[in-house]
């Protein structure tokens, strides 16, 4: 490892409040094998960091948090040949990113343009990414199909809204009243809930899980899916991680053991893993559609040094689009 003047992380101290996270000086690590280096021009903020945080997502803690990033390669390390020092890339690097160096394997990691806005690149790194490869290669709605989107005033909901609405797809989506509007301003008619639905749907998307998904079912065809892609059902009520994880694999397995429209869990990482050169073309089909215009990111951007306060807008449903820190 090296210093570097300015060098900085946010530490993930404990599990805990916002207040757990701190910001400290770090030295910039040496890629690997296989691996880059980044100077972060913008790192994502999920709610996936929100129930790690709070000690309910399976595994290890971190030692520093972040999924995505957008900058430039600092460093390659042995046998990677793809990238060159300077260029713009993303990637997903599942957890680190909270840094203005990063450590990102080359099989993860993406070539972007120089022109767009670093914020709006990494909304399409994580956000856009899901969305799309569970539109796209996941439930795959037919245009004219209707298909329901829950959280859509959120960072991925309205991603999906989007990429669902410019496929020809009739969105609807649930949001608390006070969202209404954003969730229509993104081409989707509002319903409450799971049951307000019209008409039973190709497809919902469902990132609550738990008890959610036996209503997700319910609101599609039999023929459908339901998408299940988190599990904010948890967060911030009082469950242990044994309590969350023994919800969530009992819904799971309610929804196997009972006759209706299929569950399928999507994992973006374990996707990516297992097809880096899909991953690609996702990412390049996003930038694409970002220029022209049949995507538009709504993004939050908040220093890096005020990764608490991110944590605490995120927790409390105060942000809508993309949240991201910038060093």
């Amino acid at each position: 490892m090296t210093t570097a003047a300015g060098a900085r992380r946010v530490r993930l101290t404990s599990t805990g409040g916002p207040e757990v996270l701190r910001v400290e000086a770090m030295p910039v690590p040496e890629p690997g094998p296989g691996q880059i280096l980044i100077t972060t021009e913008a790192a994502g903020v999920a709610f996936h960091d929100i129930s790690t945080r709070q000690g309910l997502t399976p595994g290890a803690l971190p030692e520093v948090q972040g999924f995505d990033v957008v900058g430039h390669v600092a460093r390659v390390g042995a046998g990677v040949a793809e990238f060159t020092v300077g260029q713009r890339v993303g990637a997903l690097i599942g957890a680190g990113g909270y840094a203005t160096h990063v450590l990102a394997p080359a099989l993860r990691t993406a070539p972007l343009p120089e022109g767009p806005p670093a914020e709006h690149l990494d909304a399409l790194m994580l956000n856009y990414l899901t969305a799309w490869q569970m539109f796209h290669r996941v439930a795959r709605p037919a245009p004219g199909e209707a298909v329901l989107v829950l959280g859509a005033a959120g960072g991925v909901g309205s991603a999906l809204s989007q990429i669902a609405t410019a496929a020809g797809v009739e969105v609807y989506g649930t949001s608390s009243p006070g969202r209404r509007g954003r969730v229509q301003a993104g081409g989707a008619t509002w319903v409450a809930d799971q049951a307000a639905v019209p008409v039973p749907v190709a497809a919902v998307f469902d990132p609550v899980g738990g008890p959610s998904l036996a209503r997700s079912r319910r609101a599609a065809k039999p023929s459908g899916v339901v998408v299940s892609y988190g599990f904010s059902f948890a967060t911030g009520v009082g469950y242990s991680k044994a309590g969350a994880m023994a919800r969530t694999v009992g819904a799971l397995l309610r929804a196997k053991l009972t006759p209706g429209p299929r569950v399928v869990v999507h994992t973006v990482a374990r996707a990516v893993d297992k097809d880096p050169a899909g991953f690609r073309a996702d990412i390049a089909a996003l930038v694409e559609q970002l220029a022209a215009g049949a995507i538009k990111p709504e993004v939050v951007t908040l220093p890096l040094e005020q990764a608490a306060e991110a944590h605490r807008r995120l927790e409390n449903r105060e942000v809508e689009g993309k949240l991201v820190l910038v060093p």
